[in-house]
């Protein structure tokens, strides 16, 4: 939208509009949209309405694979992976086309309509149908429900933001809900699942180059004054680096230090070599870590933290709920809580500051973030507040009810674009393999590999359909050697129909494999997400020993 940068339309759009209780308790649902990826977090926030049996809902599952939630849905568009913003034009295009756009909502409380709606007309079907590779009448159908649904919600997690395009998307989504007034009402919205427990607390803090704590642009005088006065100090002003910014920065030499708190870039991020290489060019690297994992291997100093059960503080989720973490155990010897750790790195910069506490930090929060105004620690309960929090301590449920932040809400369109990936390397490496996560462990499992989950999901496999293991002379439990322009890594093949031929998939929770070795450099061309879900590749049987995968 005009006036803001690409991360803040993210920012406006990337909050649950209600609470996520309203998804098991509220009648007013009759429709849930779910877009890739979002099995593993929708499971744990939907999980009643699935057991208890209320099937009577439309699903729409939007994902390259059938994944456990596609057995529910009523359709189940499996596209090919890096095409959503193609499949998002096409139901765009049929809600036009049969008159179902909610008037009333587009007129009050939109603009830019009409604009958008001349270009989407001017698409053609049959060519996204041929790019998708989802049957045009199946996505009509699905098109329909969505906007006859009196009331309609819509799920999305890395599977939208994890390609080039995907800040487009997610607006694209935003048009969706806007086009058919499922905004700022019972049973709608539009709903990220943030991929960690606290990702919303950490953007909410201010922990992104452009942007202080409460979304406040650094490069705003007025902003900078303001934190300029509470702190004492001058605050910086200038737009810092994004991740793979720090990464070419450091390989560069105009990054000399990087102090990593709680991230193992070097197993999780993509192109592996590149990332190890970043930190190798670095003359300091800091690490905070619990474990030793593949980056605090290469850490010049080593920062041992307490884990979120030997700490006190906040994690806010994506519903906007900040709840309290209250210590269970006492630290570790020889570790400390990171606030603690950031306290006592200050002071050794010469910024003296008292010792960390929940309370305290929470005190100082309410007064430079203007949506945690009313936020105590003592009054925050078992149950938590949703932000924007008042003065008074009221919270507030649900979002969007009467405008949005910009005033009217803008349609935007975006035409497809193939991935950079696939129009370079495509014709070379003819497979495409999307990574992803599976429920019983997280990112590089570093955590979660230490747990029982381990026995449940021993390791990562390769899922590819059986036409492509015959053409390849790959059977159950062989060794396949992915091969991608940056590197080739061996995984162990499962043969299924989850996904379509000439689509492949794995996982990256497993140091022995480091699948992000053929990952690329691609990113979303305005937030600089990642591409993980979109990586040219071939495949061969390798030379490892045939081991039946285990279900």
């Amino acid at each position: 939208n005009e006036g803001f940068s690409a991360e803040e339309k993210e920012v406006a759009i990337e909050l649950i509009d209600e609470s996520i209780k309203e998804v098991n308790d509220n009648p007013y649902i009759t429709f849930v949209f779910v877009l890739d990826e979002t099995a593993i977090g929708f499971y744990c926030i939907g999980k009643r309405a699935l057991t208890d049996g209320v099937f009577d809902l439309y699903w729409i599952v939007v994902d390259p694979r059938k994944i456990e939630l596609a057995k529910y849905a009523t359709y189940h568009l499996q596209l090919r992976p890096g095409t959503n913003v193609a499949l998002l034009n096409m139901m765009l295009y049929f809600i036009i086309l049969e008159g179902l756009e909610d008037k009333e909502f587009i007129e009050s409380r939109c603009e830019g309509y009409e604009e958008m709606k001349a270009e989407i007309l001017k698409l053609d079907i049959n060519e996204l149908e041929k790019i998708t590779g989802v049957d045009k009448n199946l996505v009509r159908e699905a098109a329909m429900a969505y906007a006859k649904a009196n009331a309609a919600m819509e799920f999305h997690g890395l599977g939208v933001t994890e390609h080039t395009q995907g800040t487009f998307t997610v607006q694209l989504i935003s048009d969706l809900a806007m086009i058919t007034g499922n905004v700022g009402k019972k049973g709608a919205g539009v709903n990220p699942l943030r991929g960690q427990n606290n990702v919303q607390g950490a953007a909410d803090m201010g922990a992104q180059p452009h942007q202080g704590a409460g979304y406040l642009d650094v490069t705003n005088p007025e902003f900078n004054q303001r934190y300029n006065q509470f702190y004492g100090v001058k605050v910086p002003s200038h737009v810092g680096y994004k991740i793979p910014e720090m990464f070419d920065a450091a390989i560069n030499g105009n990054l000399k230090a990087l102090w990593i708190i709680g991230e193992d870039v070097v197993q999780t991020d993509p192109n592996t070599q590149k990332v190890m290489k970043a930190m190798a060019s670095l003359d300091m690297l800091i690490v905070s870590e619990l474990f030793m994992t593949e980056t605090a291997k290469m850490a010049t100093v080593l920062l041992p933290a307490s884990s979120f059960l030997e700490k006190e503080g906040t994690f806010t989720n994506g519903e906007r709920r900040i709840q309290r973490v209250q210590k269970v155990v006492e630290p570790i010897e020889g570790t400390k809580p990171d606030g603690q750790i950031i306290v006592e790195m200050m002071r050794k910069m010469g910024y003296e500051q008292c010792d960390y506490t929940a309370d305290n930090m929470l005190k100082e929060i309410s007064q430079i973030v203007p949506f945690f105004a009313g936020v105590k620690w003592d009054e925050l309960g078992n149950n938590g507040k949703q932000w924007p929090v008042l003065a008074d301590g009221s919270d507030t449920k649900m979002m969007h009810i009467k405008g949005f932040k910009r005033g009217k809400g803008k349609f935007e369109f975006f035409a497809f674009e193939e991935s950079n990936e696939i129009e370079t390397h495509g014709k070379d490496y003819p497979y495409i393999i999307t990574t992803n996560r599976e429920l019983e462990h997280y990112n590089c499992g570093a955590m979660t590999r230490r747990t029982g989950n381990v026995e449940i999901l021993t390791e990562d496999v390769l899922l590819i359909h059986p036409e492509d293991a015959k053409t390849n002379f790959i059977e159950e439990g062989d060794m396949v050697c992915i091969e991608s322009p940056r590197g080739k890594v061996d995984v162990k093949a499962k043969i299924t129909d989850e996904v379509k031929p000439g689509i492949l998939s794995s996982t990256f929770h497993f140091p022995e494999i480091m699948l992000n070795n053929i990952t690329s450099n691609e990113h979303d061309s305005e937030a600089m997400c990642p591409e993980y879900k979109v990586v040219s590749c071939r495949i061969r049987k390798s030379k490892g020993k045939r081991v039946l995968v285990e279900e």
